[in-house]
């Protein structure tokens, strides 16, 4: 059971941060998978990879950007757009994680994902953010509050996905690439729905390397603990915090209460 007092200080500091309107959060693929249900399932990367190779022979590669690449050099841009586009389900509907992150008022939402859940959640729950998947959209953008899609999203038929995206992220989303890096020295950040081994937390540890001690905080949640893998994430500049994936809801309403927390869970 998570104990909100024993991280009251992180609860504390990204409430601050949301008082003062620099509270940004980054929302990956581990988001998405609480839209699930008994009938509509999210592949997992790794998934989606495996699928892509069996239609490559006799492909012997295990790299994941470097498949995605391959198949996209056979089957060009068509078949590799709607093979990764089918691959999500375009039926889900937001969860209530989606929710709770827009309760947080976040200046920024930045996301890796390319499905459109966010966008519903800010339309369901009367939520004004500008919507911003390329770097022309980031141009015109006049409201304050943002949903970068960093990754691109389908409705662009544009998206990060295979080797040559990541390789010439820098050319085709300059803008964004400056944006973001922007928050990552300015807010507060709070990382969601990422795994240790995600290549998208990766890319984006890369950009933070050169920040000081003195800028905002930087928190992560895992799953579970991993003394290396804190290790790993802290020398990167990155605060883990350890929320099981069904105490998650119970995290994020830990940061709106104005309570002395003592050992009690906020009311469902």
């Amino acid at each position: 059971m998570i104990d909100l007092k024993s991280i009251r200080g992180y609860l504390d500091d990204l409430k601050k941060a949301r008082d003062n309107n620099t509270l940004a959060v980054f929302v990956g693929a581990g988001i998405t998978k609480t839209s699930e249900t008994v009938n509509i399932k999210i592949p997992l990367w790794v998934d989606l990879i495996n699928d892509l190779k069996r239609e490559l022979d006799d492909c012997d590669e295990s790299d994941f950007l470097k498949i995605a690449e391959l198949y996209y050099l056979k089957h060009k841009g068509e078949r590799y757009y709607y093979k990764i586009k089918s691959a999500v389900p375009q039926n889900l509907t937001p969860s209530n994680v989606h929710k709770l992150i827009l309760e947080l008022n976040p200046q920024v939402i930045i996301t890796t994902n390319w499905d459109d859940l966010l966008e519903k959640a800010i339309d369901e729950n009367g939520y004004f953010y500008d919507t911003i998947a390329c770097d022309d959209e980031l141009g015109k953008s006049s409201l304050p509050k943002k949903l970068i899609k960093m990754h691109g999203d389908f409705s662009h038929a544009r998206f990060v996905f295979k080797e040559s995206d990541y390789v010439n992220y820098k050319d085709n989303f300059p803008l964004i690439e400056n944006y973001v890096k922007s928050i990552l020295s300015s807010s507060t950040v709070l990382f969601l729905g990422y795994s240790f081994s995600d290549f998208n937390l990766k890319q984006i540890l890369g950009w933070i390397n050169n920040r000081t001690s003195s800028m905002p905080s930087l928190y992560i949640i895992l799953d579970k603990k991993n003394e290396w893998k804190q290790k790993y994430l802290e020398s990167h500049g990155l605060i883990p915090i350890i929320v099981e994936n069904n105490e998650l809801e119970i995290f994020l309403k830990g940061i709106q209460l104005n309570v002395d927390y003592g050992d009690e869970r906020p009311e469902d």
